[in-house]
């Protein structure tokens, strides 16, 4: 029985380290001096902090890395509040307000969650191309507005609130907009606050969109920026500058994850708002 119980902490080991030595040697590396990476070097030969200085001062490719961390929180805080306001009230029509065709409305924008995001990019550059936001933070932003995924989790939330507490509000004299307002959103606060971590997580992380549409330096959001560094076709690339710069941007997300990751689980429940 004993040896089982060590082959499985053995595997379980052999399985974390798979996940945990990538970004082990990513922090590293990054205060580490660039030759010994070009070197080979199993571990650093000393330990410094000039990347980190040069990634928070300088232009590095003409990219600034403060300048990308700016333009992703501008993007992350915009989209978060554009997609609560969108989609809190449209997932509560879809689950407590009926009218014609809710069911096939509802089923057709979810359609648009399962279909893959590239099939999209090439009328979406069409679009803002001829509204002029290529290269623009709006155009970074404006398609990421609504976020089919939060009408989704927010209406199956709505969905499982019991429809005494409406009833009870209504008999209290309260208007649609009141329920609305002082009973059905403040219940529903734990998936409010799990949609708004995954929007952040989301939107600070995403790529592909942000790569399309930016061409500048000064306008390239975190990953962009960071693959834009990858990029050197120098001979001699700056691999710990990348470093830095990769775990410089990624710390705002892990510091939120490992914060909030209780009420991403929690959030899910649909009585977990209700006392």
């Amino acid at each position: 029985m004993k040896s089982v119980w060590s082959l499985r902490w053995l595997i379980l080991f052999v399985i974390a380290a798979f996940w945990i030595l990538p970004l082990a040697a990513v922090i590293l590396y990054s205060f580490a001096p660039n030759t010994d990476i070009v070197l080979g070097r199993l571990l650093p030969s000393t330990l410094t902090l000039e990347n980190y200085a040069a990634v928070l001062t300088q232009d590095v490719r003409g990219v600034s890395i403060s300048g990308a961390i700016i333009n992703s929180a501008i993007i992350m805080v915009i989209q978060v509040v554009g997609i609560l306001l969108l989609d809190i009230p449209a997932a509560y029509a879809f689950a407590r307000v009926r009218f014609p065709g809710q069911d096939l409305l509802f089923y057709t924008i979810l359609i648009s969650m399962m279909m893959p995001g590239i099939l999209e990019l090439i009328s979406l550059y069409d679009l803002m191309a001829n509204i002029g936001l290529v290269d623009t933070l709006a155009g970074v932003i404006l398609p990421g507005l609504p976020r089919v995924i939060g009408i989704f989790l927010l209406r199956q939330f709505f969905r499982g609130l019991p429809k005494e507490l409406e009833e009870a509000a209504r008999i209290d004299g309260a208007s649609d907009f009141q329920i609305f307002q002082r009973v059905m959103v403040p219940l529903a606060a734990p998936a409010i606050t799990t949609l708004t971590i995954i929007t952040a997580l989301y939107s600070w992380n995403n790529f592909l969109w942000p790569l399309v549409i930016t061409n500048s330096p000064g306008s390239m959001p975190v990953p962009v920026a960071i693959a834009y560094l990858n990029t050197d076709v120098r001979a001699v690339q700056g691999y710990t500058t990348v470093l830095a710069a990769s775990f410089l941007t990624c710390l705002p997300m892990i510091i939120l994850f490992l914060v909030a990751q209780r009420w991403i689980i929690s959030g899910m429940r649909p009585t977990s708002g209700i006392k």
